[in-house]
């Protein structure tokens, strides 16, 4: 039988960071497994592609600690490999006067994580920066930006291949068994079942992190219920009145009842994409994405039953962005993101009963922020 330094479950922006580090850490063949076709097409490739500030998280939380280095890192990282990044910046809105607690709220929590350059907009002000927008007062967050994902796995999988890392992608794991000091891992690709031997594992499946996590140790304690969020996407040129300058635009967190719990979300908002300059380059260009409106999925894969009319996103959106109709906006894409039950912070622990693995569960929005944090986390949690 193979056997392997290490074997990296899951094919995203985390997945890919974490094989990365391990490469080049001197952990011998290192094999990245991606159930689907390619890399970065689940939670990562169907995110809002984000750069997150880090100005929602709990003071003292993982996501907190992680989220203002992992901001500052992105740009670093993406300027030095060529992946498109802008930091454009973000206004959180308050839609009316019910909103300004929840604003203020969200200023003491970006100045508590030490979220750097905030500044807090007037009606006038905020008018004065976004015309189109209808708003009681806005939070800048110059540091927020935006990120092509699948560029940034890509980037991450070559790195890693370079320091002599193995991508699997259509390699669907089915089963781990530990083996004492290692683990036997079995999966389906190409419709043949394959086993081999690997020194470490790292459980980085994002919406299917408790199933692998079951497969290492059955009787892990993990829950994951799926949130789909679906977006529709407007011309900013369309028509008068759009116009953007090019921020990400944010309404304060919406409670969200899933179950027992009341999460909190970041609602329907406006983020600029890229698109192909004359020279070949991204740029940022004129489409935006509006959403997600977010609901429990009826399964982890499933992007499109019962989607929301355009029509309900676009009323989510109105109550800042007023000149926004049905008629500006088509349908885009879906995505659906991990909700670890009972927990509000990510959990990155060694296994209890095989501390050569190692689980990330719960890897939630700001996770493609901080794939670079979790990817160094990782290898300091398992390597030192």
């Amino acid at each position: 039988m193979e056997r392997v330094g290490a074997a990296v479950v899951g094919g995203g922006a985390v997945g890919t960071a974490v094989a990365w580090q391990l490469a080049g850490s001197g952990v011998g063949d290192v094999f990245l497994l991606e159930k689907n076709a390619r890399l970065c097409e689940g939670q990562s490739g169907r995110s809002s592609g984000v750069v997150h500030a880090g100005i929602y998280y709990a003071e003292g939380s993982l996501k907190a600690r992680l989220c203002v280095e992992a901001n500052a890192r992105m740009y670093e990282f993406c300027a030095a490999h060529g992946v498109p990044c802008e930091r454009v910046g973000k206004l959180v809105v308050a839609t009316s006067k019910e909103d300004l607690p929840g604003l203020e709220e969200v200023r003491r929590r970006a100045t508590a994580n030490g979220v750097p350059g905030l500044s807090m907009l007037t009606r006038r002000q905020a008018s004065e920066l976004e015309p189109s927008l209808s708003v009681e007062a806005a939070l800048l967050v110059p540091t927020t930006g935006i990120v092509d994902a699948a560029a940034l796995v890509a980037a991450l999988a070559r790195l890693a291949e370079e320091k002599g890392a193995t991508v699997l992608s259509g390699f669907e794991v089915t089963r781990v068994e530990a083996r004492g000091d290692s683990f036997e891992v079995t999966g389906v690709r190409g419709g043949r079942e394959e086993t081999f031997e690997a020194g470490l594992l790292v459980n980085a499946a994002g919406l299917w992190c408790d199933e692998v996590g079951r497969m290492v140790d059955p009787g892990l304690d993990a829950r994951v219920v799926g949130l789909r969020g679906e977006y529709v996407r407007v011309n900013r040129r369309h028509r008068p009145g759009l116009w953007l300058s090019g921020r990400n635009v944010y309404p304060v967190p919406e409670p969200l009842r899933v179950g027992d719990e009341t999460l909190g979300m970041v609602g329907t908002h406006l983020t600029p994409t890229f698109a192909l300059a004359d020279d070949g380059s991204r740029v940022v260009g004129d489409l935006f994405t509006v959403g997600p409106e977010f609901r429990v999925a009826p399964t982890r894969d499933d992007y499109e039953t019962g989607r929301l009319p355009a029509s309900f996103i676009v009323e989510r959106a109105r109550r800042y962005y007023p000149a926004l109709t049905e008629e500006d906006v088509d349908l885009d894409y879906a995505g659906v993101m991990v909700h670890l039950v009972g927990e509000s912070d990510w959990v990155v622990r060694r296994d209890r009963k095989n501390p050569n693995a190692l689980h990330l569960l719960g890897i939630d929005s700001p996770g493609l922020t901080c794939c670079l944090a979790l990817g160094r986390l990782a290898r300091e949690t398992l390597l030192g």
